[in-house]
């Protein structure tokens, strides 16, 4: 039987800089998908999934996937990750917030 886990990483959090979430033990999975929501007006983002070791040397997962102006939910596959996970939110500014809920399901 296979287990699953939902957990919010972000709950409507609002960025102003490059943003990376808290990092999440994961090594018991074999699959994981990030889901990035957007409230309101918004730069397009820039959203790289990383894996680490130990939850502190990090490497990115495949390229980054682009959450344009338009666009209110993303969706980030990964497999073959190692025992941590990340995502990394980039392109909000001071002048240019945007507001995300981020979700990390993971099946294994």
């Amino acid at each position: 039987m296979l287990n699953s886990n939902t957990s919010v990483l972000d709950r409507r959090v609002t960025i102003t800089d490059d943003h990376q979430t808290f990092p999440y033990e994961a090594g018991w999975a074999l699959e994981a998908t990030w889901f990035v929501q957007t409230e309101g007006d918004h730069p397009a983002l820039s959203l790289r999934p990383q894996t680490s070791p130990d939850g502190l040397a990090w490497v990115d997962i495949g390229p980054a996937v682009e959450l344009g102006v338009d666009t209110m939910i993303s969706r980030i596959p990964a497999t073959h990750f190692g025992g941590w996970l990340r995502l990394v939110v980039e392109g909000a500014t001071a002048t240019s917030p945007a507001t995300v809920l981020t979700h990390l399901v993971l099946k294994g």
